[in-house]
């Protein structure tokens, strides 16, 4: 039993050892991106490569114990093609990289900025010429205090409402905040205010568009605001000119008048004569 005891410490002792040097002088392997989604239009494999900042090639000779996994992870999530990104190390040496492309929500087209799409959370995805997205519109001034993000509880109903999904052709905002929504029924436009009593400002639309416009015509008000609670405001397209004061006959008749008359009636009699 001891013979045997000392046999295995010694055995233990060189394996850790041998172990030891190999994982030291142990290198990756090479790379497996994986995406959430095969489909997506804003990334592929190739673009997450060139997001890691790893040329391939070279990436056999990195060794394990000093591959930094966290900073690849930080690395990733900080690019706007990526929602989430997930980084481990393989047991054969691998890295494993498994993404989730970005899902876009709105495409936003800020004065005097270039163009760009937003997901769920806010986060902006440069808009590249080799794709387009088919998602709403929001165009308008954005800012600090009013950004685009502001709009996007709104876009979430829309987006979760067919029926209302169809009515709304683009969403804008205006300096001052508030949200001016232009629906597929052309002639007018939707004050939305703000983004609050979303369900409640659309029933009230719905309810104008029922009993209001079929009797008074679609093309009578240019604007229709809903931003009030419990009231929909609308205007109209001609203003109404208030009457200009014009003199009437008996006023632009005087006494001078009369006599001229009368002279002028004299004449022509004596002339007759």
């Amino acid at each position: 039993m001891c013979v045997l005891c000392i046999v295995m410490v010694a055995w233990f002792g060189f394996a850790l050892t041998v172990t030891a040097r190999m994982a030291s002088a142990d290198t990756l392997t090479g790379m497996k991106v994986t995406l959430s989604d095969p489909n997506s239009r804003f990334v592929n494999v190739a673009d997450v490569i060139v997001e890691c900042g790893i040329d391939p090639d070279t990436l056999t000779r990195c060794l394990r114990k000093d591959f930094d996994l966290r900073k690849l992870e930080h690395r990733l999530l900080a690019s706007d093609k990526l929602q989430d990104a997930n980084v481990t190390l393989l047991s054969n040496g691998c890295l494993a990289v498994d993404v989730t492309p970005m899902v876009p929500v709105a495409r936003v087209f800020d004065k005097g900025k270039p163009s760009y799409y937003i997901n769920a959370s806010g986060k902006r995805i440069s808009a590249e010429l080799r794709y387009h997205i088919d998602v709403p519109v929001l165009v308008g001034s954005f800012d600090s205090v009013h950004p685009a993000s502001r709009l996007l509880p709104l876009l979430d109903y829309i987006s979760s409402h067919p029926t209302v999904s169809a009515m709304v052709a683009t969403v804008t905002q205006e300096s001052d905040g508030n949200i001016i929504i232009v629906p597929n029924i052309v002639g007018h436009v939707v004050n939305f205010g703000d983004t609050s009593r979303v369900e409640e400002k659309f029933a009230n639309l719905r309810a104008f568009y029922r009993n209001v416009l079929p009797a008074k015509g679609w093309l009578t008000y240019d604007t229709v605001a809903v931003k009030w609670s419990g009231q929909v405001v609308a205007t109209r397209r001609e203003k109404v000119v208030a009457p200009v004061a014009l003199p009437t006959v008996e006023e632009q008749t005087g006494e001078l008048d009369i006599n001229d008359n009368a002279t002028v009636a004299k004449s022509t009699d004596e002339e007759n004569a």
